[in-house]
């Protein structure tokens, strides 16, 4: 009797964990959560049209670039961390003298429309690069007029400059060379190039193709080939709209998902809005005030005690953090922190208005009067500071301004137009003070902005700063491939710059992304420029759809052996 019982226990325990098993697998296999779905397009509002779809043209303009980049390619790229990377070159080499340079093609480049990309696309795009036909940036043609490239193979071309320079390779990213199909643009001449169809119906090898581009939008779409995963999203469009006011005004009004940038003045407004997410990163490059050591104006800026006052006078903190926030973060070197260059033991200036002063009075510049502006010898210590008028600069000019005034030198604000600002001031050297921005991405090389010979009128020296060591370095750190040295040479340089003060730093740019809280999975990471916002664009989505856990396994099983 006692067995019986016993084995009816037993089954009975087996049927319960039976029954448990059961309801546990149609509870694993029937509860759902939400995955991303293929399917929806990706509208971003930017500023202005495109011009150019054209990696030889599109300079001079921001929606151009950003285009140009999605579309085109250079033979390398920068990684997040300003680092060069293959792109269409899935390799290169420098000759030991740093003027040769070879680079090895993909053998799987290829263009928008199939056919391969060959060394002969590359030496057709050189040779536009170098006609004095074709608009390209004056500086960017007289490089590369400088180069003698040779074809030794068709996945292989050699760049033979006139004189080293080691930081050749970056010009031939997609930011200054793009490569072209020879087999579309041959039957152009370089006078007909700028009016041709296919600056606006352009066939790349980048990651989207342009399928449809009027007045009002361009949509592009993914290439698969440029994909390690097919994107989510079916397509990306740009919309175009007059100026960042209307495109946050669309934003507010559900029309965009995206907006190319916020500037500073419209900070507050974009994080106000509860369905916005931002994305900030820095941008290569600085803000300062260019002081020019020849002004006859304000021939007291050649005394170093002088700038030195000028710099301890600035509250740079106060700046940044309550006239404009948004705009950048303090900065105390032309090369920038985080790189491999930056050297972060130098003589820094922060605000320390008694410092100024003293160093004013021990430079001779008293106020003597009592009237709240410094005298010596019967001049007085005033200057014009100039700007260009965009909203977030004639603020910083006000204050900095200010800031001036306070020590004792009777400072005007002055913005014009950036062109006016570049043309009528900077390149014929008529000024005393301006607060300009330079951009550069990639090696720190500040050959072009701060060596004795770029004084001339085509230079852009355009404050007038010689010193013989600093030139030095600078010239040596061109020439040699060894990391190390020109990181030395430019830690020297970095050295004399901070002591002289041929420029104040103010700040390194700041750059804002806004895009709909509807976007899911979206990354921005750290950007050389803005267009490489889109670098985690494969990921993004719009639309979800429902799955079972048991299917949420199968889809991870099969992503792994993809």
């Amino acid at each position: 009797m006692s067995r019986h019982v016993r084995w009816q226990a037993a089954l009975a325990l087996l049927g319960i964990l039976l029954v448990a098993s059961l309801l546990s697998y149609a509870a694993y296999s029937y509860t759902t959560e939400y995955v991303p779905a293929r399917g929806g397009v990706f509208v971003e509002g930017v500023a202005g049209n495109p011009q150019y779809i054209n990696p030889l043209l599109c300079q001079y303009n921001e929606v151009d670039r950003d285009l140009c980049a999605l579309v085109f390619n250079g033979l390398l790229k920068f990684d997040e961390q300003g680092e060069l990377q293959p792109d269409l070159a899935e390799s290169w080499e420098i000759g030991p003298n740093s003027d040769v340079f070879t680079f090895t093609l993909r053998s799987d480049a290829r263009w928008h429309d199939g056919l391969r990309i060959t060394a002969d696309d590359v030496l057709f795009t050189v040779e536009l690069m170098q006609d004095p036909d074709l608009p390209v940036l004056p500086d960017l043609a007289a490089l590369w007029r400088t180069v003698i490239a040779k074809k030794i193979d068709d996945r292989t071309v050699q760049f033979q400059l006139s004189e080293p320079f080691a930081a050749f390779p970056d010009f031939t990213t997609i930011r200054w060379f793009g490569v072209l199909p020879k087999h579309y643009w041959q039957r152009y001449t370089p006078r007909e190039l700028v009016r041709a169809q296919l600056n606006t119906q352009p066939i790349g090898s980048g990651p989207f193709r342009v399928t449809e581009i009027d007045s009002l939008h361009v949509r592009l779409e993914p290439n698969p080939r440029a994909f390690d995963a097919l994107p989510f999203l079916d397509a990306l469009e740009f919309r175009f709209f007059p100026d960042y006011a209307s495109i946050l005004a669309a934003a507010e009004a559900g029309e965009v998902h995206g907006i190319r940038r916020i500037p500073p003045e419209h900070l507050a407004r974009a994080e106000a809005m509860p369905n916005l997410q931002l994305f900030t990163s820095p941008l290569p490059g600085y803000t300062l005030i260019l002081l020019n050591l020849d002004s006859p104006n304000a021939s007291f800026l050649s005394d170093v005690r002088v700038r030195q006052a000028l710099a301890y006078a600035i509250d740079r903190d106060r700046l940044l953090k309550e006239t404009i926030p948004g705009v950048g973060l303090k900065a105390d070197s032309p090369i920038l922190p985080g790189t491999w260059a930056y050297n972060p033991d130098i003589p820094t200036y922060d605000y320390n208005p008694s410092r100024a002063k003293a160093l004013l009075e021990e430079a001779g510049w008293i106020d003597s009067d009592g009237d709240g502006v410094r005298e010596q010898e019967g001049q007085q210590l005033e200057l014009i500071l100039l700007s260009d008028d965009a909203p977030s600069s004639t603020l910083v000019n006000q204050a900095i301004t200010e800031d001036w005034t306070r020590i004792g030198v009777r400072t005007i604000s002055q913005p014009v137009s950036f062109t006016g600002l570049v043309s009528d001031f900077l390149v014929p050297r008529n000024f005393s003070a301006a607060i300009v921005s330079w951009e550069f991405i990639g090696d720190p090389d500040p050959y072009p902005l701060w060596h004795s010979t770029q004084i001339a009128p085509e230079g852009q020296n355009y404050g007038g700063w010689r010193n013989r060591t600093a030139d030095i370095a600078m010239e040596q750190a061109r020439v040699t491939a060894d990391k190390e040295i020109r990181r030395q040479l430019y830690y020297q340089f970095q050295e004399v710059f901070a002591q002289e003060l041929p420029g104040i730093l103010l700040y390194y740019p700041l750059y804002t992304y806004g895009a709909s809280t509807a976007v899911q999975n979206m990354e921005v990471g750290r950007l050389n420029e803005p267009s490489e916002r889109f670098r985690t664009f494969a990921q993004w989505h719009l639309l979800q759809r429902k799955v079972t856990l048991s299917e949420r396994r199968t889809l991870k099983f099969d992503k792994l052996q993809e």
